[in-house]
């Protein structure tokens, strides 16, 4: 054992209360990961006084995920829920807003969403597709916008892909991922706040992983709504030339706009949010120039 692992392990723990559970973490290491957190624990703040902090500003399961992070640099995803209820699998797309023939369509028997498909019209609407039935598990075309995405070929978001742990693929609109989402941006908030920059990357990618790899059907999108709601609510607006979690995901939201834009509330989330959509207005401007 080094004599760092000896300094670890011999330190005091120091207890965080979070939703009114203690957790106990070996200080030494939270107090080399971050700033703040340090002068809870070692500073004048009252916390470093009696022992332990009060946190009201993350949930159980994120910090729980920061603590599995401080001994193996990893976390484990949140898990993704399985939504029986057929309420909530029919697509809102203009179909079955407006009781067409397809809005009685099954989501068994729904097709998937084309991946390679970013291929958006003017705002709120989209254009029409080829009719010939695409290959299977075909790559999106070079030089589109799901493609730089999925490869991150345009230098955005460059990490070493061996320190991300691999994603699960959804398989059905029935597997609600708005938990999986949102575990990685509320973790990505939190290293924000606490100047955890390891961290903060570490979330960012994993979360741009994911969607990398999910199919957005639209029976899902809600999901996709739920994490740019959480994100724009709890993030500033990043630095000119900073690449960050609403950069990410205005790239994302421009990849999936095909299927995105037939939801209203999406168009009312932007039209409601302009710093959303001054990102994406910012997003489409690079793609096309």
């Amino acid at each position: 054992m080094s004599s760092t692992d000896s300094t670890l392990f011999a330190s005091k723990p120091f207890t965080f209360i979070v939703q009114g559970k203690p957790l106990y973490v070996h200080a030494a290491l939270i107090s080399a990961c971050s700033k703040p957190l340090d002068r809870m624990i070692n500073g004048d703040l009252s916390e470093a006084k009696q022992g332990f902090a009060l946190l009201e500003d993350v949930d159980e399961a994120t910090f729980v995920r920061f603590i599995r992070w401080t001994y193996s640099k990893d976390y484990p995803a949140a898990e993704h829920a399985i939504v029986e209820d057929e309420e909530h699998l029919n697509p809102t797309t203009e179909d079955s807003l407006a009781g067409g023939a397809n809005a009685s369509t099954s989501s068994e028997t729904k097709p998937e969403p084309d991946p390679a498909d970013d291929d958006w019209g003017v705002w709120g609407s989209v254009r029409k597709k080829d009719k010939k039935k695409k290959k299977e598990n075909t790559a999106p075309p070079p030089g589109t916008l799901k493609e730089s995405f999925i490869t991150k070929s345009d230098g955005v978001w460059v990490f070493d892909d061996t320190l991300v742990a691999s994603g699960r693929s959804n398989k059905s609109p029935k597997e609600d991922y708005t938990d999986v989402f949102l575990g990685h941006a509320r973790l990505y908030v939190f290293a924000e706040k606490y100047d955890i920059q390891p961290l903060k990357e570490l979330a960012l990618h994993r979360l741009q992983h994911t969607l990398a790899i999910y199919t957005l059907y639209p029976e899902r999108v809600s999901d996709v709504i739920a994490l740019l709601k959480y994100v724009y609510a709890n993030t500033a607006e990043a630095a000119e030339g900073v690449e960050d979690i609403r950069t990410m995901l205005a790239h994302y939201v421009g990849t999936e706009m095909g299927v995105l834009v037939r939801d209203g509330e999406i168009r009312d989330l932007m039209l409601d949010d302009p710093e959303m959509l001054n990102d994406f207005l910012k997003m489409f401007a690079l793609r096309v120039s």
